[in-house]
């Protein structure tokens, strides 16, 4: 089982607004999650998450429920619309299932590194407890 796909349930609500890189080598996604962001140092709008090896990134998009789409085209992907957003990931076989609100990301790398807005290395459990901090304080003023 990857260890790393939780990040994708923590960066729930998250908007995937930057994609770059390739399929084959590493692939950089900008999250804009400012809820989140803004709890870590730096009190940033934005997570990176580069996924180190990547071997699948593909997107399906359920137009309607006889219309479906599959985007292979990182390039597509940016100009999306609505843009992707994380809302929760599964394992699945041997890939992870990334739900979105209009259909679902399939995508296989070897790990996932975590990095602030300006580059500054993030790790997993300081976003986890960012994480778990907002949702123990939420709605409370």
């Amino acid at each position: 089982m990857k260890e790393d796909y939780q990040i994708w349930n923590i960066l729930h609500d998250g908007e995937l607004v930057k994609i770059e890189g390739s399929i084959l080598s590493d692939i950089r996604i900008k999250i804009k999650i400012k809820y989140l962001a803004n709890r870590l140092k730096g009190n940033f709008d934005h997570i990176i998450v580069i996924l180190k090896n990547c071997t699948l990134f593909e997107y399906e998009r359920q137009w309607t429920k006889e219309k479906v789409e599959i985007f292979n085209n990182l390039e597509e992907l940016n100009n999306i619309s609505p843009k992707l957003m994380a809302l929760s990931c599964d394992e699945i076989d041997d890939y992870l299932h990334i739900y979105d609100i209009c259909g679902s990301i399939k995508t296989r790398y070897d790990t996932a590194e975590l990095k602030l807005e300006d580059g500054t290395p993030l790790l997993f459990e300081d976003l986890d407890n960012a994480s778990k901090d907002y949702w123990n304080n939420f709605g409370k003023k």
